[in-house]
């Protein structure tokens, strides 16, 4: 039956509201759905809403919830049987850390992947080398795949599939490349793009397939995939579980090599050459192994390549911080006419370091490294009014009003701005609907005396086990029959049940560990597909100085966000609000390019089903224009959305590899805004050290466009 609830009351909406609205209701799905444990779901919201809840009792709780369900079982089944027996264990009352005691994390591939895996498998055997070398081009040949060879020998092949379907990891783009190739080797890559210059074919890569944006090959092109085709196509990920496979050690794209010593007269500093394939994970486990150096800031995600972090300009937290691609020292890739070029320019660098693999197929970064440092972690909840005090007490929705007094909000504002302006890691979250925030800011320490392994192999394994959870529970029936409110709701309850401080946890914790340990503190992330946008809005001065930030556009970012979501009772945004201060870049394309007193890196997250219903595109399009006008402190709102959202100190500007592309921008569409006003100088200082590099190296911009672009790059670089 239907569930008997009125259109809700968003001056009610808040946590402890729909937690009492779900408790009071959800028995009526229970003939529609009869294999969802609604007495256990009630059972664990009750616990929760009184605040009686732990981590480990929740995600359990969670997983009886829906273990009858045919989306669990189904996804259970492609477990290997030791973790199917871990998750056995943990429901019937094994703690966390005595579960992952338990070794050999596996998965198998998911039942719409097994004919597929079938296929291509049967296919990879043929690549293994052998003596019979023409015996296997007759076989290649006959199915079809094009011979690139990987030696000068010519005795190894290149991995290459005809006609894959590409899908990226948020569903957004959607193509058929002619061809898919897997490297292994630089000669490789140079024989694709003799290949390709012969067939007049592009080329574009990817990695674990993050970005939403249509960044990666096309139609009847070809597409380098950094990572095998099992390994970027499956969910959930056994990344963060697994030993690194050996197999891996003979992939010249797999390296990394530490400089023998530190650069001159900078003791502090290291330069290491990475392989474009190595994941943020594996270099995670060689920098904490080491214990030496480490990157000083890095993406959260430890499901990504080094080369899809490089590629699109991605970026950490902390206002002394740039993005990842300003502390690349030299780029190695192979060029339109195949052969293997390295640039160490630093004037170069900031055209060709962030380049979007426009300059060429990328195979090595050499990075800087500080020496290892470790994270003091102090996360909090605090009410989300204190967490960013708003920029009046009118903007905070009625739902979320408590009393405080005017002192509080005076110690919370310095205290935000002491965060944001000072701490070395700076990152505040806000889940839909909730009265309390996560604030993620910490400050490092060169005393390793108390460092620990964080989260522990415990918190890891739950950690994953919550994203694999999360990701079943938003794809079943149930769940995408629930209102929006509701679907918030439970994805926040599930989310900040495993972050620190918990109900039973001191509630002002301090973990001391790894600088790359606390930098990716959220494994699994690549478990629950999700969408997202995310913009860079610049940093002002106060009024009358020209060094000291001014916070308040991003104050009014933020709560622009949430009372957006108040707007609209559908709950377009059923995931989170996440804000990052950072600095500003030398990368000529970067979206903080200009921003001398730092950027405000701000976010809304929601699931693929909010993006089915329809409301995720509009509800994007509202919160760009509110940003928009955040460029300078003080500006007119309405002045700033008309005048594109260009301010004196800077530009308001997306995350190449996030969602803008179905965006209206200063009354066009977003390309056409990002390369006539966004970027409209950028654009031609990044081609004009392109033409100085080609004239060294015997190549045209022309050859750039037609070997490695697409149709986004053609508009916005060279239209």
């Amino acid at each position: 039956m239907p569930l008997d609830i009125s259109a809700p009351d968003t001056s009610k909406l808040n946590n402890h509201f729909i937690l009492r609205e779900i408790i009071d209701h959800v028995h009526e799905l229970g003939d529609e759905f009869p294999n969802v444990d609604l007495e256990e779901l009630i059972h664990q919201l009750t616990q929760v809403n009184s605040q009686k809840c732990n981590p480990e009792v929740q995600l359990r709780g969670f997983l009886k919830v829906f273990q009858n369900t045919s989306m669990y079982r189904e996804e259970y089944l492609k477990l290997e049987d030791t973790t199917q027996r871990q998750l056995r264990d943990f429901i019937n009352e094994r703690s966390a850390a005595d579960v992952v005691r338990e070794q050999n994390f596996a998965l198998q591939p998911s039942p719409a992947a097994k004919h597929h895996f079938r296929f291509l498998d049967s296919l990879r055997k043929l690549f293994a080398k052998t003596d019979n070398i023409e015996s296997l081009e007759i076989s290649l040949k006959a199915a079809k795949v094009p011979l690139i060879y990987e030696n000068e020998a010519r005795s190894e092949l290149m991995e290459v599939y005809s006609n894959v379907p590409f899908v990226n990891w948020g569903q957004s783009v959607h193509n058929v490349p002619s061809i898919t190739v897997v490297p292994t080797k630089v000669i490789g890559i140079q024989n694709l793009v003799l290949y390709a210059k012969e067939q007049k074919l592009r080329i574009r890569c990817s990695g674990y397939r993050h970005s939403w944006s249509p960044v990666f090959s096309e139609d009847g092109q070809i597409l380098v995939s950094l990572l095998n085709l099992k390994q970027v196509t499956e969910i959930p990920d056994p990344t963060s579980l697994e030993p690194i496979p050996t197999s891996e050690k003979n992939n010249e794209l797999k390296t990394i090599e530490l400089a023998p010593s530190s650069l001159q007269g900078l003791p502090e500093k290291r330069l290491v050459r990475v392989g474009v394939s190595v994941t943020n994970e594996e270099f995670r486990r060689w920098a904490v192994a080491n214990n030496s150096w480490s990157l000083p800031m890095d993406v959260i995600l430890v499901e990504v390549t080094i080369g899809g972090v490089n590629g699109p300009i991605c970026h950490g937290a902390g206002r002394r911080h740039k993005t990842m691609s300003d502390l690349v020292r030299m780029i190695e890739y192979v060029d339109a006419n195949g052969v293997h070029q390295q640039l160490s320019d630093p004037q170069l660098l900031k055209a060709a370091a962030g380049c979007f693999g426009l300059l060429g197929i990328v195979t090595h970064v050499t990075l800087e490294l500080d020496a290892m440092t470790y994270a003091v972690l102090r996360p909090r909840k605090p009410d989300i009014s204190l967490a960013i005090p708003p920029p009046s007490l009118k903007d905070i929705p009625i739902a979320l009003q408590k009393d405080f007094t005017d002192q509080q909000y005076i110690d919370a504002l310095a205290d935000f701005e002491d965060r944001a302006s000072n701490h070395y890691y700076s990152e505040w979250f806000w889940f839909t609907y909730q009265r309390t925030a996560w604030v993620n800011t910490w400050n490092n320490t060169t005393d390793s005396t108390s460092v620990v392994d964080y989260p522990s192999p415990g918190g890891v394994w739950m950690q994953w086990i919550e994203g694999w959870i999360g990701g079943i529970i938003a794809s079943t029936e149930f769940f995408q029959a629930l209102p929006g409110h509701w679907q918030a709701q439970l994805l926040a309850t599930l989310g900040m049940a495993v972050l620190p401080p918990t109900v039973f946890e001191d509630p002002n914790p301090e973990i001391i560990t790894y600088m790359p340990d606390a930098l990716h503190f959220r494994r699994g992330i690549q478990n629950t597909r999700v969408r997202d946008m995310e913009f860079q809005i610049p940093l002002p001065a106060k009024a009358g100085t020209t060094n000291v930030p001014d916070f308040d556009p991003v104050r009014r970012a933020w709560w622009d966000v949430i009372n957006l979501v108040y707007a609209d009772p559908s709950c377009p945004m059923r995931l989170t609000l996440e804000l990052r201060i950072m600095g500003g870049s030398e990368i000529l394309m970067a979206p903080q390019r200009g921003n001398d007193l730092g950027t405000a890196s701000i976010e809304v997250l929601t699931i693929p089903d909010s993006v089915s219903d329809g409301e995720w595109q509009d509800f994007c399009q509202k919160v760009y224009e509110k940003w928009a006008g955040c460029a300078v402190a003080g500006e007119d709102v309405e002045a700033a959305v008309a005048g594109n959202g260009v301010g004196a100190n800077g530009k308001v500007r997306p995350h190449w590899a996030k969602e803008w592309v179905g965006l209206r921008m200063g009354g066009t569409d977003a390309k056409s805004f990002l390369r006539g006003v966004a970027y409209k100088d950028e654009i031609r200082m990044f081609k004009g050290v392109w033409t100085e590099i080609g004239q060294k190296q015997s190549w045209t911009l022309e050859d750039l466009k037609e070997r490695f672009s697409n149709a986004t790059w053609d508009t916005i670089v060279f239209g």
